[in-house]
């Protein structure tokens, strides 16, 4: 990617993304989610192309990986 110095992408199960959209967005429904989800780049090419994941899907706190992602950035231990 011309211009970016990294890649960060953000991942969380497709259902667990739906269910939050649906909570800020009261007006669609899934299959309007999903849809649109459909219409985004696959998860799974976002995730190859990225220099680093983060995950969004409870089994971790996303607070602290961003913490130490933005640690490694300002130390430039990339």
């Amino acid at each position: 990617y011309v211009g970016l110095d990294k890649v960060v992408v953000v991942t969380a199960p497709e259902e667990m993304r739906v269910q939050r959209v649906l909570q800020r967005d009261v007006h669609r429904t899934p299959d309007m989610v999903r849809e649109i989800m459909k219409k985004q780049m696959p998860e799974r090419e976002k995730m190859k192309r990225a220099d680093f994941l983060l995950a969004n899907d409870e089994s971790r706190l996303l607070i602290p990986q961003v913490v130490e992602l933005h640690q490694r950035f300002i130390s430039r231990e990339l």
